[in-house]
């Protein structure tokens, strides 16, 4: 199969004619040769349904996954089944009457029968928050019954499925219901009083454990304020009062997986008013640290060129994921022991990204930052220099528009016999013409012959040299010539002092008005008689 990146964001290769556009990925067709993995935030067992191969089509949108399944009613029993094992606490199973279909990016119709939907991630962060409507907070299994309305009669139901059917008159496991769900809110802080963002930066988990379970159950995250709020029923909650279930907290990066060990919350500590919350106190992360510079020993940070704002330099290690410069060039990671160990072992590699120039959104890895040279000490961390990038120059013809915008002073450019204060409060004709050229000599003579109805209309024309000749080659063409037209010339980078005015090109006229606000730019001689019509 053919693999067709459209973007490179948030894409995630699972093999069979995948595709990515924007922040999604698609995939056509079961698993092949790249079986669907766990993802961090993804119930335990629930990855068993993704790799069925039923699997017609799936799609993944920043942690909103949906898998959809054409199955017989055999592997519907199978899709059933894996779903029951799958440690949650509610098993929701929708029955709906009919038929669906999905579109994939180029408009393809895939019928199905029954979906997944997993809500994980970003999604579901952004549900717990409020944010989120409609969307589960655990995964929930879809049945379509299709023209077949016995098929709920050949299925084989777990007995700790919550069955929810659309259809009159289907009723299964009608003794199980969804229990109601109250919010209650708790906060964390740390010791050193370090900001509430870092929970965010870094990957906070509230796990609801249960003594006869090995693997606990995610049920919330930290936000940016240090709350977070989770959704109980009385039974779950007269559980953790007795101490049969508990909740932990678990700070670190984006792999840091939970443990029954972890630090316990005090059940005590939830509130049903958010604004009653008190902070529990949470020891501080042991970060490693460590410093890039440029070779000058400046931090690395771009200077961000007008075709891309905000472009800059990152870096990124195994396990901790990607971090980002203080002002002094230093960053911070997370490792737990075991991965700072593991990610220590691997051979280095680049993971210093500089962008791409050519390609507006793209970076590329170019130098490395070994993991040994990190330190917990920030004073003692190792130092990588690496070279300033250096944009390529924007070229004329990609010049960004100044129509209805104020002309650039003319520091940089340097008039003979005339005062620029001469030009104030009068509309202005600008040519940038280059010697060089034969079109830029032929304009200017053009604008000779019509500077005397020009002036007779109150506009002051300028020709201003953008050319390499020396000027005094360029003064004696203007006598030759016997031009009257007031010069000047580019002093410094004539390149920059163009890309200023907007000029695509030379020769090129700018036209203004009297507030020397650009009106017309790139225009022909020919049509100057009708532009400057007042």
């Amino acid at each position: 199969m053919n693999y067709k990146a459209i973007s490179t964001l948030f894409c995630i290769l699972l093999g069979a004619c995948s595709l990515c556009y924007g922040m999604a990925t698609e995939q056509i067709g079961p698993d092949t040769e790249h079986p669907t993995t766990s993802q961090p935030g993804w119930p335990k067992g629930i990855v068993e349904i993704p790799r069925h191969q039923s699997r017609a089509y799936s799609i993944w949108v920043n942690g909103n996954e949906n898998f959809y399944f054409k199955a017989t009613p055999d592997e519907i029993n199978e899709l059933l089944a894996f779903f029951a094992k799958a440690r949650i606490r509610d098993h929701v199973v929708h029955i709906q009457s009919g038929k669906e279909k999905v579109s994939t990016f180029a408009k393809e119709e895939i019928e199905y029968n029954v979906r997944l939907q997993i809500v994980a991630g970003i999604a579901l962060f952004m549900a717990r928050e409020k944010q989120g409507v409609g969307l589960p907070m655990e995964p929930e299994l879809t049945i379509l019954t299709g023209d077949d309305t016995e098929i709920p009669k050949k299925l084989q139901w777990p007995k700790n499925v919550i069955v929810e059917s659309d259809i009159q008159g289907v009723s299964i496991n009608s003794q199980n219901k969804k229990p109601k769900r109250n919010i209650y809110y708790g906060k964390l802080e740390f010791e050193d009083g370090s900001l509430p963002v870092e929970f965010v930066k870094n990957r906070s988990l509230i796990t609801l454990w249960e003594q006869k379970e090995a693997d606990g159950m995610r049920i919330g995250s930290v936000n940016n304020k240090g709350y977070f709020s989770i959704r109980l029923s009385d039974k779950e909650l007269a559980n953790l009062k007795k101490g049969t279930s508990w909740l932990t907290f678990t700070i670190g990066n984006f792999l840091i997986e939970a443990k029954k060990t972890d630090h316990r919350f005090p059940i005590e500590m939830l509130t049903a008013d958010k604004e009653q919350a008190k902070a529990v106190k949470v020891k501080n992360l042991e970060y490693y640290y460590g410093r890039v510079l440029f070779e000058d020993g400046a931090p690395p940070f771009l200077d961000s060129p007008p075709w891309w704002p905000g472009v800059e330099i990152s870096i990124d290690f195994p396990y901790a994921g990607s971090a980002s410069f203080d002002s002094e060039g230093y960053f911070k990671v997370y490792f737990s022991e075991d991965q700072y160990e593991q990610a220590k072992a691997r051979k280095v590699r680049k993971n210093i990204y500089l962008p791409n120039y050519k390609k507006k959104g793209y970076s590329s890895a170019m130098f490395a930052y070994p993991v040994s040279m990190l330190s917990q000490d920030k004073a003692k961390a190792g130092i990588v220099k690496i070279p300033r990038p250096q944009p390529p120059r924007l070229e004329l013809v990609d010049a960004e528009s100044k129509l209805g915008k104020p002309i650039p002073n003319f520091d940089n450019i340097k008039f003979q016999n005339f005062q620029i204060d001469q030009a104030k409060g009068k509309p202005l004709l600008v040519c940038f013409w280059d010697m060089d050229q034969r079109p830029s000599r032929q304009c200017l003579q053009e604008l000779e012959k019509q500077s005397q109805s020009l002036r007779e209309k109150g506009i002051v024309v300028l020709a201003v040299h953008s050319g390499t000749k020396e000027q005094k080659e360029v003064n004696e063409w203007l006598t030759k010539e016997n031009l009257s037209l007031k010069t000047g010339a580019i002093q410094g980078d004539p390149h920059e002092n163009l890309l200023a005015w907007g000029v695509k090109g030379t020769p090129w006229l700018v036209l203004t008005d009297d507030q020397h606000i650009i009106t017309k730019a790139g225009f022909n001689l020919d049509i100057l008689e009708k532009v400057t019509e007042r």
